[in-house]
């Protein structure tokens, strides 16, 4: 079992799809929850394949709401919990990161760094041999 504090060190599971939802990188970084791994890819999944993050939900999928049971769909992978963030290039969706094991919060801000690191080696300003 992992420890808190081993998590608060900022571990993270981290998937990566293209605009088709095609898986294009995933990784557990140590101390991230084995839970977690589906939720970062399905996190991915939703955000691409809607075009939109998966913190834009939390209101409509609550009973009574407008969109409410939407996260039952796709086989149980569409997800409502903030951490899945599309990529967009020259108004295109090209994809999306999906980020988990933190709070909400804290997935979507990893989720976040993380397109802007895409954004930055598609725009020149990463060195090609720089991990993304």
């Amino acid at each position: 079992m992992y420890s808190t504090r081993e998590q608060d060190q900022g571990s993270m599971n981290i998937a990566i799809v293209d605009a088709t939802l095609h898986p294009l990188l995933f990784t557990r970084m140590p101390g991230a929850k084995l839970t977690s791994i589906s939720i970062s890819q399905n996190k991915a999944f939703t955000a691409a394949g809607h075009r939109l993050g998966t913190h834009m939900y939390k209101e409509a999928v609550w009973p009574g709401g407008m969109a409410y049971g939407l996260d039952k769909s796709n086989d149980g992978r569409f997800t409502v919990i903030g951490g899945g963030v599309p990529i967009w290039i020259g108004g295109h969706c090209v994809g999306a990161v999906g980020c988990s094991t933190g709070t909400p919060a804290q997935d979507q801000e990893v989720a976040e760094a993380g397109v802007k690191a895409v954004m930055d080696f598609v725009e020149g300003k990463t060195p090609a041999k720089a991990k993304l």
